[in-house]
């Protein structure tokens, strides 16, 4: 059988949690330091809180450690990797190949995406290095990712929605460079989401203040089945940094989607165990998104871009009839309700309000500035649905079956669930006088497993004798068997964790650039070991000195979104180059590079 696996995003906890009781099958979370979201952060308490709850249900826990480190943080990172080992954390997701090189215990790693897995020479790499997953560049096609599933024997991780990074990850630069807050250390100031004016060689503006590095979300709804014939066998969701109402509902609406998949396909099942009860209808566009795309999967297309606004506008709702002082009305089957945040474009920028009332009229909105007659509404906070979500707080469960049987002076208990099975043996000397009233407390009290992870599937009570044994002693018979079995179950997903082992193959180039951003001694000392004779110092660590170099590479094209693909423009209808981005006293130089089908955005010294 063919297992697939939901990855789920967790910021905390609790939200990592509701991931699990929503159909995760494994969630992905931040450590205490080192994680690519520098404000997502946990303790070792509340990793280990989620690894308790999370192996019952034989959820995965993957932790974040995937920044670059430098020399002076070797102690400090190689601490944090022992403790979350010991923690019983199932892997640990990283970038730096630092971390290769250190004595560690036989902990897991999978590949990071921010190590810019994009090619089948790189991929193949990281398996001949003892690699047992990757992250896949967000940049694959589906035909790419099937000819990388032909050739390798790595799991294959791939997301499938959520924010995009417009860059290569691991290959921006930009955020770094105009104020020391590194992407690769986890603090991206996110200068691809800002408005630019795009001008040609004569200073001629082409396009002036729009949001043309504001990458729309990813959205994955409707070719999942498309991405499982390809190979991907992990399906990730981005948001570390999302709230747990997010979480909750795109890992639901996904986790239904792979459950569809299955029910007509039974060579695949779920990598994890348990019952979800989800106490609302899943809707991705209820949640927050800057408009959808399937971004490269399908091949290049235009349409990536929200130039107007990098916020989230929501759900389509309709346009505005009529509008007066306080008021609008709009023609939509959907009912807007007070407490529903609503938003429309107006003089080219994103606005937003509340709907705070009803009149005969229409519905009055807290302000009425921007809201005419033909505007198109979207509702981006769906009052009623929220409520919804957040009181969607059903535990997972398992079904668990009893059986007990009494012989001569000895009571015998098993429980077991799937494969694990536990049993326990209780001394008895003194028979039951009403035999039928015993049989039937041991029914009623050995089915009472709702503060369990457990739902009973069967009982069964054997043996012609039932003996006299108080209900507070049959309670906690129950409690002791489903702790032993709760104990047993994750003993046995500890036992069963992957393990790393990690080999010295050659790097299929013999020199690298600041672009695989090796910051420490142990990166440069685990390149040389494979071949790699001239090893260049991270961004982070020495900026270029030349007067023009790459702040980002991409595999998004603004000439393709504008229309003007060089490949098939005209020359006479293309602007003057080179062309420029611009924001405020900074200045950028677009490369395009055809043969490979991307983009550099070059730093320009003035």
């Amino acid at each position: 059988m063919k297992k697939l696996e939901l990855l789920a995003p967790a910021r905390n906890a609790s939200t990592a949690i509701d991931a699990i009781n929503h159909g995760a099958d494994a969630i992905y979370m931040g450590a205490t330091k080192f994680g690519a979201r520098e404000q997502a952060t946990n303790s070792f308490p509340d990793i280990e809180q989620v690894i308790e709850y999370a192996h019952l249900f034989d959820v995965k826990v993957y932790v974040t450690v995937n920044t670059i480190f430098f020399d002076n943080e070797h102690s400090q990172i190689k601490e944090i990797l022992i403790n979350l080992w010991r923690l019983g954390v199932d892997a640990i997701i990283i970038q730096d190949t630092g971390i290769l090189e250190m004595d560690l215990p036989p902990i897991c790693f999978h590949i990071s995406t921010q190590a810019n897995n994009s090619t089948l020479e790189r991929i193949k790499f990281w398996e001949n290095t003892g690699i047992s997953r990757v992250i896949l560049a967000r940049e694959l096609t589906l035909t790419e990712i099937a000819e990388i599933r032909k050739n390798t024997s790595l799991e294959l991780e791939a997301f499938i929605h959520g924010a995009l990074c417009v860059s290569y990850s691991g290959n921006c630069y930009m955020s770094y460079d105009i104020n020391n807050r590194s992407a690769n250390r986890g603090n991206c100031a996110q200068p691809c989401r800002l408005a630019y004016n795009l001008i040609d060689s004569e200073g001629k503006i082409i396009k002036k203040n729009s949001h043309l590095l504001s990458l729309s979300d990813l959205d994955t709804n409707l070719i999942l089945s498309d991405l499982i014939k390809a190979g991907i066998t992990s399906f990730k969701i981005e948001g570390r940094l999302k709230d747990s109402t997010y979480v909750k509902n795109i890992t639901a609406h996904y986790s239904n989607l792979l459950n569809s998949f299955i029910s007509k396909n039974p060579d695949y099942q779920r990598a994890s165990k348990g019952i979800c009860t989800i106490g609302f209808s899943p809707d991705p566009e209820k949640s927050f998104n800057r408009g959808s795309s399937t971004y490269f999967y399908k091949g290049r297309t235009e349409g990536l871009i929200n130039e107007i606004s990098p916020k989230s506008m929501g759900k389509y709702i309709g346009k505005v009839t009529k509008y007066g002082n306080n008021w609008f009305s709009i023609n939509s089957n959907i009912v807007l309700v007070n407490g529903d945040g609503i938003c429309f474009q107006y003089q080219g920028e994103l606005l937003g309000t509340q709907i705070v009332g009803k009149s005969e009229k229409g519905y009055l909105p807290q302000n009425i500035e921007g809201i005419k007659t033909g505007t198109e509404i979207y509702r981006n906070r769906d009052h009623e649905f929220i409520k919804q979500v957040e009181k969607s707080n059903n535990g997972r469960k398992i079904p668990c079956d009893i059986k007990v049987n009494f012989t001569a002076q000895k009571i015998t208990v098993i429980a077991k669930s799937g494969d694990v099975e536990v049993e326990k043996e209780i001394a008895f000397t003194e028979v039951a006088q009403n035999q039928a009233k015993a049989r039937e407390a041991w029914q009623t009290q050995l089915s009472k497993l709702g503060d369990t992870c457990f739902v009973l599937q069967s009982i069964e009570i054997e043996g012609d004798t039932v003996p006299h044994v108080p209900i507070s002693a049959i309670n906690s018979i129950r409690r002791e068997i489903t702790t032993d079995l709760e104990n047993k179950i994750r003993s046995l997903h500890l036992e069963n964790r992957d393990v790393t082992q990690i080999k010295v193959s050659n790097f299929y180039k013999s020199a690298v650039d600041y672009q695989e951003n090796v910051s420490n001694s142990l990166a440069q000392q685990f390149y040389k070991k494979r071949g790699v004779s001239v090893v260049e110092n991270a961004f982070e660590v020495e900026k270029p000195k030349s007067d023009e170099y790459t702040v980002m590479t991409t595999k998004y094209c603004i000439m393709f979104e504008l229309g003007m693909c060089l490949k098939k423009t005209n020359k006479q209808d293309l602007p003057k180059f080179p062309l420029f981005l611009t924001h405020k006293e900074r200045k950028y130089k677009l490369e395009f590079d055809c043969n490979k089908c991307q983009m550099n955005i070059n730093r320009v010294k003035r």
